[in-house]
């Protein structure tokens, strides 16, 4: 997901403290599942975040790139 996004120059903006990012391997077992490798803990501050009504809230912004 974040080659993804970062190709299409999008970034994941106020992801939640202690929730695994995306892509990164669980150390439970081997083969990442998504957003199943997430505790219920994990899966209430994605839900939070989401559904939060301030700016603080979790986003996808698009970022220019500047050539140099």
């Amino acid at each position: 997901m974040l080659p993804r996004l970062a190709s299409s120059g999008l970034v994941l903006v106020n992801w939640p403290e202690g929730v695994m990012f995306p892509g990164e391997e669980p150390t439970s077992h081997s083969m990442p599942k998504g957003i199943s490798d997430l505790s219920r803990l994990e899966c209430s501050k994605l839900t939070a975040a989401l559904n939060d009504p301030s700016k603080n809230s979790l986003h996808i912004r698009r970022v220019l790139h500047k050539s140099v």
